[in-house]
């Protein structure tokens, strides 16, 4: 069946590269790049929403106003392209149209058409006007999901507490100083009413945000994130770790952000502070909030105490409601920094507060896990530039003395060519609650590492994206009984013949080890078992005229593990056919995809994203074999009213019964109810 599969979707190829001689005058949409970015280095959340990126797209980046912080954390630029850049605005003045882009040197047509939905010019005439009557966006989105499937019915029915809708309400006021937002979340089960809070779902949450240009740069009161030097001991915004596009090996955001999505766990509630004084910088914020927390009785005692937070956010059985918002949180700390020339230097802090303590369980990998009621984390992180090379480190303790530590270089060998090496040393007993740093596993501790990666534009047409990294584990993990060790590669290449079509070929193999199964474990402490994963992928975009683009995409993957003279072997396949469409610009545009998958079980099964309402995605996980076929609709109803629609069915091929999902999202555009902007930048 796996071969009629793949013969199929060879066949679907080779028939699409017959719309090739029909050249796009100019293309749609270009794929979102950062679900390319997600996808390069698997990352695991089941919803992307589109809050969570790090430049909200609504509102681009003015080319005249933009700071290296901003540059850089789009992520396509490498540091001799960023320098190049303020070199050319620093000595001839302001843009006046977007187009002198090409005029940068290394800045090719490639770089600009990557960046260019981020940015924007500003004509410097305009500028008194629009600081008088600053634009405003003012939206609320209504997203609405009835049940999914006879089986959310069924939980529904017996063990859910709350129906099997899912709604959500999000409302966005933006201007040039002043962003304000509210959240309103009920997921699938969860009560309408909030039996704790009382409030019109189960998760609420706000923020108010000023930001100036004098000693007060921001403040913000509410929800937000908190993002610290390289993660290390605090990073809650979305986060790339491992990836080919090695601009975003250093981490560069703003060390406060407003929480625009809805996750209900990784964000703090307060009030942040950042202060600016020439070249020092001083970051504060004070959270407090209550958490939803599993508890235990510790091994030793009958202490009760956390033994794990609820961080999915659902609250739908009697077990989750009442342990819903069990403990309280308060947190504090902040950041000092100091930039000179291309060195800057800073030091961060953190400290945390638990109503009730932490308490370790009777499990070896356990060990280390931190207890008691109080934390703290301070690190020093360094960054220096010097003509091609970039050096960064972040070196953090924690409160019982433990270290951790990551250095990195990125430098530019050619015009064409950029490296990157980083390496990692977090000892077996460090500790952090909200970090999120380059590792291979969920949090910087117990691992050693070496990465290497370079990016090489072969020609204008043509590049190469590769890394390696070698890992090591000196203690026990979960699900990993022994101290182990592995490594990854990661080969890419891009091929783009013209602005409408992107090809690309990808290989992905990792090794590291595992519990064995039961069927060969035969002591309590089961040896380890030798995983090998590698993965194939080819993936075409191609813009058929300015209305109409398709992508195609075929996945193997294969999977062997091995313990003794024992073995198992998996492999699985995944492949899709999608249309965009966009018959009325502006108006109206739609994307329809069929995805077919086989796999032999879980060891091998697949995830690929799905476009989602409002610009998110969904991961969607692939095992067994079956069907998929997805329809999304958006339409400007008027000018002010967007609708927009998700239609998608899923088959197992061992089942006849079909399990389909809907959504359906309505943006209201308040800001286009008033009269007509004194501008509209280019």
């Amino acid at each position: 069946m796996r071969t009629i599969i793949f013969n199929c979707c060879l066949f679907l190829f080779f028939i699409g590269f017959l719309f090739f001689s029909a050249r796009a005058q100019s293309p749609p949409e270009n794929t979102e790049p950062i679900v390319g970015w997600l996808e390069a280095e698997d990352f695991n959340e089941e919803e992307i929403d589109s809050s969570m990126y790090p430049i909200f797209q609504n509102d681009k980046l003015d080319l005249n106003k933009i700071d290296r912080n901003q540059l850089d954390s789009i992520g396509v630029l490498s540091l001799k392209q960023i320098d190049n850049f303020f070199h050319y605005r620093n000595t001839l003045g302001p843009f006046l149209e977007i187009y002198e882009l090409q005029a940068i040197p290394l800045w090719d047509l490639i770089t600009i058409e990557r960046i260019r939905k981020w940015v924007k010019v500003v004509p410097s005439e305009w500028y008194n006007l629009s600081f008088r009557a600053p634009a405003a966006q003012s939206v609320l989105t209504i997203r609405w999901r009835p049940p999914a499937s006879r089986q959310e019915q069924e939980r529904s029915s017996n063990h859910w507490k709350g129906d099997a809708h899912q709604l959500r309400a999000l409302y966005r006021y933006h201007t040039l100083n002043l962003k304000l937002g509210l959240t309103a979340e009920k997921d699938p089960g969860e009560y309408w009413i909030n039996q704790r809070s009382k409030l019109p779902a189960d998760f609420f949450s706000a923020y108010v945000a000023l930001s100036g240009k004098r000693i007060v740069r921001q403040i913000i009161v509410g929800d937000y994130t908190v993002n610290l030097a390289q993660g290390l001991i605090q990073w809650q915004a979305m986060n790339f770790r491992k990836t080919p596009q090695l601009a975003l090996l250093k981490k560069n955001s703003s060390h406060f952000q407003v929480h625009r999505s809805v996750n209900e766990f990784n964000f703090h509630r307060g009030l942040a502070l950042q202060l600016q004084l020439k070249s020092h910088s001083l970051s504060l914020f004070v959270s407090g909030k209550n958490m939803s927390a599993n508890l235990g009785y510790a091994t030793a005692g009958n202490q009760l105490g956390i033994t794990s937070f609820n961080s999915s956010g659902y609250h739908r059985t009697a077990a989750e409601i009442k342990g819903q918002g069990n403990v309280f949180q308060l947190a504090a700390g902040g950041r000092y920094s100091y930039k000179h020339g291309m060195f800057t230097s800073g030091l961060n802090f953190l400290t945390y507060h638990f109503s009730r303590p932490f308490i370790v369980n009777n499990r070896s990998y356990d060990q280390f896990s931190f207890t008691g009621k109080k934390w703290a984390n301070v690190s020093l992180d360094v960054g220096f530039t010097y003509r091609n090379f970039h050096l960064f480190t972040e070196q953090a303790i924690d409160k019982n003395g433990s270290l951790a530590g990551l250095a990195g270089l990125l430098t530019s060998l050619t015009k064409t060519v950029d490296v990157a090496f980083l390496g990692r040393l977090y000892t077996s007993s460090f500790q952090s609650l909200y970090s999120s740093a380059i590792a291979e596993g969920t949090l910087p501790g117990n691992e050693r590492g070496f990465f290497f990666g370079i990016n090489a534009r072969l020609s204008p047409k043509l590049q190469l994206q590769l890394f390696t990294d070698y890992f090591k584990f000196p203690w026990l993990r979960y699900l990993i009984d022994q101290p182990s060790r592995g490594h990854e590669q990661f080969v890419q290449l891009n091929y783009q013949p013209d602005k409408g079509t992107i090809i690309y070929f990808r290989f992905r193999q990792e090794q590291k080890m595992q519990t064995t199964s039961d069927q060969f474990a035969v002591v309590p402490l089961s040896p380890g078992l030798v995983l090998n994963r590698s993965v194939y992928r080819m993936h075409v975009d191609h813009a058929v005229s300015k209305t109409i683009k398709w992508s195609l995409r075929m996945e193997a993957l294969r999977v062997k593990s091995w313990l003794d003279q024992k073995s198992i072997n998996e492999s699985g396949f995944l492949g899709y056919v999608q249309l965009g469409f966009r018959p009325f610009p502006g108006k109206f545009k739609g994307l329809m995809r069929l995805l077919v998958f086989d796999t032999d079980g879980y060891q091998s099964r697949i995830y690929a994203f799905s476009p989602g309402l409002g610009g998110g995605y969904q991961l969607g996980m692939y095992q067994n074999a079956g069907t998929e076929l997805m329809l999304n609709i958006e339409n400007e109803v008027i000018k002010s009213l967007t609708f927009q629609a998700s239609i998608s069915g899923s088959q197992n091929w061992n089942s006849s019964s079909i399990f389909w999902h809907y959504f359906i999202q309505i943006a209201l555009k308040f800001h286009e109810l008033a009269p007509s902007k004194i501008y509209k930048p280019i």
